[in-house]
């Protein structure tokens, strides 16, 4: 499914420009630019649940009158012609999804496989709503027209799709402190519109809570019910949440189950919460600066959960990262338990648990506790780690790539997709991306955003920074070091996350055969979304012929020779044939979508 339907990269909205077509011009300033994009997200509102309720509907566009309007019309015609269909489309039922009222519009066969444009219409009113022009195909378009206070109109579309797809994520973690030069919530809050343009509908917050302990970790808490006073008030996080909520967002906090800082308030007010020996309380794994929880004590299962149960009520988060689950202090018992009370604990609040192991090829025991995402672990560490900055081999990527697609599939945890994360960039040696990949680290963020799962950005990896920060010192993200390529890569490709139903987490790529043997190819389809994805990780330019590719016209959404001038490209279709031959710079890479 479809979140929002947009052009199919933020490159389109320069060909608008170009074309000056004032429909897209949102926020009436005269001009059509990137500010338009975030326009329409201000005045989006969320209506409701976004999983579609399953109702027997065909293909044809559906229309909910959220706006009020005392009728609809459909509006459509193609870019090079006028269909018959003037003064409109008139409505031939209507059907209930979501709790609300859809008109059905039915479309002849002319219109199907052709790119059209669409106005929805209150001719009573004058008011009406211009739908950014899409192919339609066989899945039914569902379109949810809002007003804003300001009489701003906006729109939702959701599109059906599979079986095999669910709802994408971009993931950002977020480190309060270190995000902005004021390092508070507040000033957090104030660039969320910006994450929300990039794509990303996921902000996962390190931990928020008083630190102690003695080294400033943020994962050695003092108090489970309250914020770190630098960052600001639980509410000042309420309103973050809130405005999170207003832009589409979840917010996720991170959670440390297995211990706490050593003068954390439970130390005193509830000794009997921790593990002793030789009635001393434990530094698990020879961490000075936290104790040990004991999960015998169905005490301290409670106030765990009481705390988890806090957040929701205070502050309406969506959901954890739950740290070190692979602690064998912490029985599969306790998440058999936490987790089903903590999703049913509101009516109607979904609630969603990460895990920090990789479930599915580690941490095998918690398989079926009920986590929804775990750490593709194996994947950054033994797969994309080992083949390093200096790999050239196109088949052994590939290979690399089979094996953890293979090991994946079939598990009901999504797998979180990641090049670094604090972890990695910081307590791992201090690496950053050029260190850990070279030149080929441009690719492996291509691979990490669609190969398999839903990808992780790391705050300031969308900017390719060269920082490792110091997250115990909440060092500050330098946004004036951009790596225009990288981050004009991000830009697309969470777009194109948010948008294609073929980036779905558990769509499987088909990998195609190269006449090179530095390319790794792979085709994603999921419905009528289809994805080309082709990489050379080899030291010199090459033509590289394909074999499998499924035959028709594709825009290249991306591709690395240009990217760093921008995100436009020629949003012209090509066409292409089951063995295309596609150049590639060295180190390159290029995504074609199917039309």
């Amino acid at each position: 499914m479809q979140k929002f339907l947009f052009s199919i990269l933020m490159a389109v909205l320069s060909l608008m420009a170009t074309q000056a077509q004032n429909r897209y011009d949102v926020n009436g300033d005269g001009a059509v630019n990137g500010a338009d994009v975030t326009a329409l997200y201000q005045y989006l509102l969320e209506g409701g649940d976004d999983e579609p309720t399953p109702v027997p509907v065909s293909r044809g566009i559906y229309i909910c009158n959220e706006a009020g309007w005392s009728e609809v019309a459909l509006y459509a015609w193609p870019e090079n012609g006028v269909f018959p269909a003037w003064p409109g489309i008139v409505s031939s039922g209507t059907i209930e999804k979501n709790g609300k009222v859809y008109h059905k519009f039915d479309m002849s066969d002319s219109y199907f496989g052709t790119a059209l444009n669409y106005i929805a219409n209150n001719n009573a009113q004058g008011s009406q709503v211009d739908l950014m022009s899409t192919t339609l195909g066989d899945d039914p378009v569902f379109v949810t027209v809002y007003v804003s206070g300001d009489g701003k109109v906006a729109y939702r579309v959701d599109r059906e799709a599979s079986d095999a797809a669910e709802k994408s994520h971009v993931i950002y973690e977020m480190n309060v402190g270190a995000f902005t030069q004021a390092g508070t919530f507040a000033a957090a809050q104030a660039r969320l519109t910006e994450l929300q343009a990039l794509g990303v509908d996921v902000l996962w917050l390190m931990p928020i809570y008083p630190r102690g302990g003695g080294i400033n970790s943020p994962y050695a808490a003092t108090d489970f019910q309250a914020v770190n006073s630098s960052y600001g008030t639980i509410a000042a996080l309420k309103s973050f949440v809130a405005k999170a909520h207003e832009l589409g967002m979840e917010v996720w906090l991170d959670w440390v189950p297995n211990h706490t800082a050593t003068n954390a308030k439970w130390v005193t007010s509830h000794p009997e919460y921790y593990k002793k020996r030789n009635n001393a309380f434990v530094n698990p794994n020879g961490y000075g600066d936290v104790y040990q929880l004991d999960y015998n004590n169905t005490s301290l299962r409670n106030a765990m959960n009481d705390c988890l149960k806090f957040w929701i009520d205070q502050a309406d988060v969506d959901g954890y990262r739950c740290d070190f689950i692979s602690s064998s202090e912490i029985p599969a018992s306790y998440w058999q338990e936490a987790i089903p009370l903590i999703k049913s604990y509101k009516s109607g609040k979904n609630i969603t648990f990460l895990g920090e192991a990789d479930i599915v090829q580690d941490v095998t025991r918690l398989a079926n506790v009920g986590f929804d995402y775990d750490y593709a672990w194996n994947f950054q560490g033994e797969q994309m780690a080992a083949f390093g900055p200096n790999g050239t081999s196109g088949s052994d990527l590939r290979s690399r790539c089979e094996n953890f697609v293979n090991a994946s599939k079939g598990s009901t945890i999504k797998r979180m997709m990641y090049l670094t994360n604090h972890d990695v960039s910081y307590n791992d040696g201090g690496k950053t991306l050029a260190a850990l990949y070279g030149n080929n680290r441009y690719a492996f963020t291509v691979l990490t955003f669609t190969l398999y799962g839903d990808p992780l950005l790391y705050n300031g990896q969308e900017i390719g920074t060269t920082q490792t920060l110091n997250y115990f010192t909440d060092e500050k993200v330098n946004w004036n070091n951009v790596d225009n390529k990288m981050k004009n890569t991000v830009a697309v490709l969470a777009r194109l996350h948010q948008e294609q139903p073929a980036l779905a987490a558990r769509v499987e790529p088909v990998f195609l055969s190269s006449d090179n043997s530095g390319v790794v190819a792979y085709t994603k389809t999921n419905g009528n979304s289809t994805l080309l994805v082709v990489m050379n990780v080899g030291t010199t330019a090459v033509n590289a012929k394909l074999s499998g590719v499924t035959a028709g016209n594709y825009i290249k959404c991306l591709d690395s020779s240009t990217i760093a001038a921008g995100t436009s490209t020629d949003a012209q279709p090509q066409a292409l044939t089951a063995t295309p031959t596609i150049a590639l710079e060295a180190k390159g890479y290029a995504i074609y979508v199917k039309q």
